[in-house]
């Protein structure tokens, strides 16, 4: 890992010769790389791990995800949960801050998550070999006063003797973090561009200890959440558009040529995406799914199913930290049924959290395999999902299903299921758009 953190540093080095950095300015979209957590640029890559050890993997981090999410929704906070589970990364993003010396981070990058934070040198961490960020060593560090509208917004900001904001997260398996909310410089690359941009006085939390027994801490945080001081909401509208996208390359290839897009350009989306209303739900996106089906074949209604999120409050959440998709166990078992019916191959027992899985020899006999349409609401609500996002090789001559049943009742639409989609967050008008893409042939502004 250390490594491959110096790898990176003398990259971002490598780069600042050739590219004249810019202060960020009203209009700006930026373009962002997004690494999948098995990919080779990863500081988790783990070279040792078979594609069937890796999706193993991620099963058992989409169980754990999902009842992250349940024990959050649950309990209407983000803040009295298992640590742990909240380092279960799947996409990261390089990015450095500090001035005048940059020092390069890799942070999670969570769309369920609100606050930017960094472990900061002297930190007690249980993970030591994650990047510190020495904030002594940066002359545009600051840190928050506790009168502060930043350290009101934050819901657990304090005050200290020095009237700084300090939070006190405590958490049920006893692990705690606890920090300063502080700003500095963020420096953030576009990939398109070849543009370094700097971004002044960027809010974050500089966490002086985070003891949790979790393997995944990399020691930074990037939130896309709805709720401020989420990044998102610290670069609109003074940069960009209030609005974010992600294009996921498919997983099978961890995750290359994946790409973040904050703020909206003209090339961003072209062609007619599916829109759907997009709400907020407890810190998440959700939207509004009222059916599955195979036009002709089948159609599995969700409209009266019981979901745990709140009324008028969608009954999916789209999170790109989840890798499979999690429906209510009654729909799902209810596509089980049709698709066994529906698809003409020799089936396999599933085992994990899979529940279905089909004898897969030839090309011929995998073009068999069906996509299916997810009926959003609205009057363009329709998306095809094709079934190179819906069965994943299991082994040799295995493919299964990713579609699986929740945890307690709450569904997410997987990072698995959104692949080579362009999904859009439009948090001015709250819609959703989603519009099929090849990630890695991207043309973005």
């Amino acid at each position: 890992m250390a490594a491959i953190s110096i790898s990176f540093l003398l990259l971002l080095i490598s780069f600042a010769a050739f590219v004249t950095p810019t202060t960020a300015t009203a209009g700006t979209v930026f373009d962002m790389e997004l690494v999948h957590r098995d990919s080779p640029k990863s500081p988790l890559y783990n070279s040792s791990l078979t594609p069937f050890d890796r999706l193993q993997a991620a099963a058992l981090r989409s169980v754990n995800r999902a009842s992250y999410l349940a024990t959050r929704i649950a309990m209407k906070t983000s803040l009295d949960i298992d640590l742990g589970l909240r380092f279960d990364a799947e996409f990261l993003m390089g990015f450095s801050m500090g001035s005048p010396n940059l020092q390069a981070v890799w942070g999670i990058v969570d769309t369920g998550s609100d606050l930017n934070w960094v472990n900061c040198v002297g930190c007690q961490c249980f993970n030591r070999t994650a990047t510190l960020f020495n904030a002594s060593a940066s002359l545009s560090y600051k840190t928050v006063t506790c009168y502060s509208d930043e350290c009101s917004s934050l819901g657990r900001g304090f005050c200290t003797e020095d009237e700084t904001c300090q939070y006190h997260y405590a958490y049920g398996d006893g692990s705690n973090i606890d920090g300063l909310l502080s700003t500095d410089t963020f420096r953030l690359h576009s990939v398109q561009s070849n543009q370094f941009t700097f971004i002044p006085n960027m809010v974050f939390g500089c966490n002086f200890r985070s003891l949790s027994t979790a393997g995944d801490d990399l020691g930074s945080l990037i939130g896309l959440g709805p709720r401020p001081p989420s990044l998102i909401h610290q670069l609109a509208p003074k940069y960009i558009s209030k609005y974010f996208s992600y294009c996921l390359n498919q997983w099978v290839e961890a995750g290359l040529g994946s790409r973040l897009f904050l703020g909206r350009g003209n090339t961003t989306i072209t062609g007619t995406p599916t829109v759907t209303r997009l709400m907020t739900q407890d810190g998440y996106y959700a939207v509004q799914l009222n059916s599955i089906s195979i036009p002709g074949v089948f159609d599995i209604s969700l409209l009266n199913r019981r979901s745990h999120l709140s009324a008028g409050g969608g009954n999916i959440i789209f999170d790109s930290g989840t890798v499979l998709t999690m429906l209510d166990n009654e729909v799902v078992d209810e596509l089980v049924r049709e698709l066994t019916f529906f698809v003409k191959l020799p089936m396999v027992k599933p085992t994990g959290p899979f529940k279905l899985c089909f004898v897969v020899r030839s090309t011929e006999q995998e073009e068999t395999l069906p996509g299916l349409w997810f009926g959003f609401d609205g009057k363009s609500g329709n998306l095809r999902v094709g079934p190179e996002k819906l069965f994943v090789w299991f082994s040799r001559f295995v493919k299964c299903m990713v579609i699986t049943g929740v945890v307690d009742k709450i569904q997410i639409f997987g990072h698995m299921t959104q692949q080579n989609f362009m999904v859009g967050h439009d948090l001015e008008k709250m819609e959703l758009s989603i519009i099929e893409k090849d990630c890695t042939k991207m043309n973005p502004n």
